[in-house]
């Protein structure tokens, strides 16, 4: 009946209002999610620093983290019966983003994270989806534009306000521990290219994320073995130990939302989580530490948004 309808001359109007008013009430629920997953990622950047200080090994911290994780997806893979694929093209699609996305990133966050305020160093959240950008078109895999290309002005100039005015910091010797914090988002970027470039077989995003999370605990736990930073909960439990135990729920949540979110709404609404992180982390920073930032800080936070903005800019085919 409805597609009889719209060819009615009487009613021009009245068929397109009834879905845009359903599409209203759908986004709904991912919104919701959306400021969840942001506030828990945001979350993430204290629960490194309490972990960290707490005496736990930054491997073993990572490594644990990682197992924690990838036991709760495994259950939920087993509840919605969507087990990763053990196919060599899904079990190297797993290495690479488990070994860079995973262990290589969330071991520099852990190595930064006692040294420069949780709030800053969310910022790399924002610079992520910046970076992202020039890659693809230095690989081909997008194009260049005029505002695309003001958004990645806007985000490397706001690196430069938080590392170059000497007021910008609690301490003028946090800026190597900003650059090196900096490397994380650089790893997300190479990691999110290699994918593009090796072209995975499809594979349901659950599966991915818990093959991806397994495979960068095992990558962790040779590097650590190695190092001889072994680490197991040992005597009574301290802060320390349950922000560990905290974060490897809150990495599960986080993927299982991000997921859910992609599904529903698609990668487009999820890219604006990337807002909602910095915002809940400078939050966190002040309610846990009692952080409080520079006018340089706000003001690179406000010139990344802007970037974000730009960059996420579909380009011209």
């Amino acid at each position: 009946m409805a597609a009889h309808e719209t060819d009615r001359p009487e009613h021009p109007q009245a068929p397109p209002a009834a879905p845009t008013a359903r599409s209203a009430t759908a986004l709904g629920w991912p919104i919701f999610m959306l400021f969840v997953s942001g506030i828990v990622w945001g979350l993430f950047y204290s629960l490194h620093r309490f972990a960290i200080t707490g005496g736990i090994p930054f491997l073993a911290y990572v490594f644990w983290i990682g197992v924690g994780a990838a036991i709760l997806l495994f259950l939920l893979c087993l509840l919605t019966r969507s087990m990763p694929s053990l196919q060599w093209a899904h079990l190297r699609a797993y290495l690479v983003l488990g070994t860079i996305s995973f262990g290589l990133s969330y071991t520099v966050l852990a190595i930064v994270a006692p040294e420069v305020p949780v709030g800053v160093l969310s910022l790399g959240a924002t610079l992520t989806p910046i970076l992202t950008y020039p890659a693809a078109a230095l690989f081909k895999l997008d194009r260049f534009a005029a505002l695309r290309t003001l958004g990645l002005v806007c985000g490397l100039a706001a690196v430069a306000l938080i590392v170059v005015p000497e007021t910008s910091l609690p301490k003028p010797g946090m800026v190597p521990w900003v650059l090196l914090g900096m490397v994380t988002p650089i790893l997300y970027v190479a990691n999110a290219i290699i994918i593009a470039l090796l072209k995975p077989p499809p594979a349901g995003a659950l599966p991915l994320a818990c093959g991806t999370l397994a495979a960068g605990a095992l990558f962790m736990l040779v590097v650590m073995l190695a190092s001889g930073q072994w680490w197991w909960f040992e005597g009574p439990m301290s802060d320390g130990d349950w922000a560990l135990i905290m974060a490897a729920c809150v990495l599960a949540l986080a993927f299982y939302l991000m997921i859910e979110i992609i599904r529903i709404a698609g990668p487009v609404i999820f890219t604006t989580v990337n807002f909602i992180v910095p915002l809940a982390a400078i939050g966190w920073g002040m309610i846990f530490f009692d952080e409080s930032h520079s006018l340089w800080i706000y003001a690179a936070l406000a010139l990344m948004i802007v970037g974000v903005f730009l960059v996420n800019r579909p380009s011209k085919r």
